[in-house]
């Protein structure tokens, strides 16, 4: 069994994989450009997808902050953690009970 887990208010999707993985490396880098790159997408994608985020949570995950010369200052804020954290959870319980699962499927005792 395989499966995967994303986190939704409302019937809107917050986060998912991806997005966790972003939140990260912005966090990690301070820098949402930065982020973007490191992960293999466009600046224009990373901004929507913090963007979308923060609109559908109800305290915003990363605060951004335009810059000058340098550039501006992505961070993850305690609600985003919080979320991280969550998500984290949920991920590694459905690991569980796909695992748990898994295991008592027998597909070799099926008859037809």
């Amino acid at each position: 069994l395989k499966g995967k887990v994303w986190i939704e208010i409302n019937d809107k999707t917050l986060i998912g994989e991806g997005k966790v993985i972003l939140l990260i490396k912005t966090a990690e880098l301070g820098s949402l450009r930065k982020a973007a790159e490191a992960t293999g997408i466009s600046y224009r994608q990373a901004w929507y997808s913090i963007n979308r985020m923060n609109s559908v949570a109800e305290f915003p995950l990363i605060q951004l902050k335009h810059g000058g010369e340098k550039g501006g200052i992505a961070k993850l804020t305690e609600y985003g953690e919080k979320v991280i954290s969550a998500y984290k959870k949920a991920e590694e319980e459905f690991g569980n009970f796909l695992d748990n699962q898994t295991g008592n499927l027998n597909l070799n005792q099926l008859t037809f």
